[in-house]
């Protein structure tokens, strides 16, 4: 069975139910452009070469919403590097972006950096709230963004799930 078929269409739903600002980008396998308004402002980003991290499933659902997307005549920037990558997508987005709301203060980049965080470790509690998840959730390390909130920073803070939730803000030592 193909989850994306299933799955897609729930995270359409839940990205529209968010509010308009600010600005929403979701990002996953399981979106294809079947499930999308006709109206969303989308890209798929493509590998040069699919990776399937040494596991067969991985490459057929990398193949088949490949072809899913070339099918739709959807919107595709082949990765090629991460500078490269974030570019190709500004470019493309130039007009929505212009427009867009966006966090022009420190606290305000503070705040939705926290709230990007907080939405990680939401993500970390809810699969350990499965009856059949064992473990402890404020154990699980994950890799944070930093919260300093300086507009050219992306250093990352790795902490664990309980240390993000408590902390004021999560800071690289900068």
């Amino acid at each position: 069975m193909s989850l994306h078929h299933e799955r897609g269409p729930m995270v359409v739903e839940d990205v529209a139910a968010l509010p308009a600002s600010p600005m929403i980008v979701a990002e996953g396998s399981v979106i294809t452009p079947s499930c999308l308004p006709a109206d969303a402002h989308a890209v798929w980003l493509l590998l040069h070469e699919p990776d399937s991290r040494g596991i067969p499933l991985y490459a057929l659902l990398a193949e088949e919403i490949e072809a899913e997307v070339r099918v739709a005549h959807a919107p595709v920037i082949a990765i090629d590097g991460v500078e490269e990558t974030l570019a190709a997508v500004e470019e493309l987005f130039a007009e929505v972006l212009v427009g867009a709301p966006r966090a022009r203060t420190l606290d305000e980049r503070r705040a939705l950096l926290r709230e990007a965080n907080l939405a990680q470790v939401e993500q970390v509690r809810g699969f350990y709230g499965r009856p059949w998840a064992t473990g402890d959730p404020d154990a699980v390390e994950r890799t944070f963004v930093c919260e300093c909130g300086d507009a050219a920073c992306v250093a990352d803070v790795r902490a664990t799930v309980g240390a993000a939730e408590t902390a004021p803000a999560l800071a690289a030592g900068h």
